[in-house]
């Protein structure tokens, strides 16, 4: 068990989001304060609401959601290395890109195609 894990159970310590899914085992999840991956429907970062997602490395959203599924058109990247793939439970792979802001679609996505990321690292 890693330390921080260790002093968040004795009370000593309150962990983050990306602890918390560390020490959990891993886990993949939306709706954070503070994602990891910004996923947005339009170029430019519009389209509406983005869906913000959170994953420990080893683990990753098996699919994006109706509202984000082959419709993806630009992301940010917090944090992480992640590999991101055409079908849902990370089927036909695309590309992987580390932090960075994605205003288009990078290389090796193409535009409306997402449906599930990988967390590398």
């Amino acid at each position: 068990m890693k330390k921080n894990c260790f002093e968040a159970i004795s009370g000593i310590k309150e962990l983050n989001d990306e602890d918390a899914a560390i020490c959990s085992g891993g886990v993949a999840y939306t709706g954070s304060n503070d994602p990891d991956v910004i996923l947005y429907r339009d170029v430019q970062f519009g389209g509406g609401n983005p869906l913000g997602v959170n994953a420990s490395p080893g683990d990753g959203l098996t699919y994006v959601g109706d509202d984000f599924n082959d419709i993806t058109s630009s992301l940010v990247i917090i944090r992480g290395k992640w590999q991101f793939y055409r079908d849902a439970d990370f089927t036909t792979f695309q590309t992987t890109l580390g932090p960075g802001i994605y205003a288009v679609p990078p290389k090796g996505i193409a535009n409306d195609s997402l449906s599930s990321l990988y967390r590398v690292s």
